[in-house]
């Protein structure tokens, strides 16, 4: 097991129970995910690095058959517990446990920028997919773009420090240009790969503690906010304050970018 694949998985694994919180953001790009794949009734629809399971929940509500796959054993349980109807295997992204050309579409809901070698989970994905089958997958956009990253790294800045040690990630940067050259080195019609950015609101009540939702939902910033020691207080203090910025109606609502791909096999 690779550095990062087991930091990953210790991290989702101890995440899992207090996801919640976290997901408030995800769901939110579900709806579209699930219409670039063209999810509905009959098409069989992998989602990949599922989590709790609420796009493969979502997907087979649309009258797919959807089954979610993951490698955290405490995320599938999580996931089964949600959704007792719909079907979860334990598998790697990079070493999916379906038969070649299986799927008419598989979706990943901000997975692939964990996975250590997104190239392999590509070929994998291009590999279950049939012919002119789609696959389309959510990554987060620049945190310097994106306002509740934002918001927290410069907290950090001001109080604590960057520099925590954590396991250097997969050596693909998230960004369009990036994964459009491995899906289309994975086999994918380089001419039907393409991407959008997208905002959503992400709402929250306004005493929200948006330092203890990342470090209880997530792993990579988790890790950096628990390596701020003493200065946390102030962190945590700096982001409540920045959050009132964006009160609307009563309620915080942070704009939350994400990039949707889409490819056809």
């Amino acid at each position: 097991m690779g550095a990062v694949r087991e930091f990953e998985l210790e991290g989702w694994q101890a995440a899992a129970a207090s996801y919640a919180g976290f997901a408030g953001a995800t769901r939110l790009f579900v709806p579209a995910l699930l219409q670039a794949a063209g999810a509905g009734a009959g098409v069989r629809l992998l989602d990949v690095a599922c989590g709790p399971g609420f796009a493969t929940a979502a997907a087979a509500a649309a009258g797919a058959e959807a089954t979610g796959v993951d490698f955290s054993s405490a995320m599938l349980l999580m996931a089964r517990s949600l959704h007792p109807a719909v079907p979860f295997r334990h598998g790697d992204a990079e070493d999916l446990p379906f038969a070649d050309a299986s799927q008419d579409a598989v979706v990943a809901n901000f997975g692939i920028h964990h996975v250590e070698r997104p190239e392999r989970a590509f070929a994998e994905v291009h590999r279950v997919l049939r012919p002119q089958g789609t696959f389309a997958f959510t990554f987060w956009a620049d945190p310097r773009d994106n306002t509740p990253w934002c918001i927290l790294v410069d907290a950090i800045k001001a109080h604590g420090r960057l520099d925590v040690a954590m396991p250097a990630g997969n050596s693909v940067h998230a960004t369009p240009e990036s994964f459009t050259r491995l899906v289309a080195a994975a086999g994918f019609s380089a001419e039907t790969v393409r991407h959008e950015l997208i905002t959503q609101g992400w709402s929250l009540p306004p005493q929200a503690d948006l330092v203890t939702i990342f470090e209880s939902g997530t792993v990579r910033t988790a890790t950096l906010l628990r390596g701020q020691g003493d200065a946390l207080p102030a962190i945590r203090h700096d982001v409540a304050q920045a959050m009132q910025r964006y009160l609307r109606d009563g309620r915080v609502v942070l704009p939350t970018r994400a990039f949707l791909m889409l490819a056809t096999k």
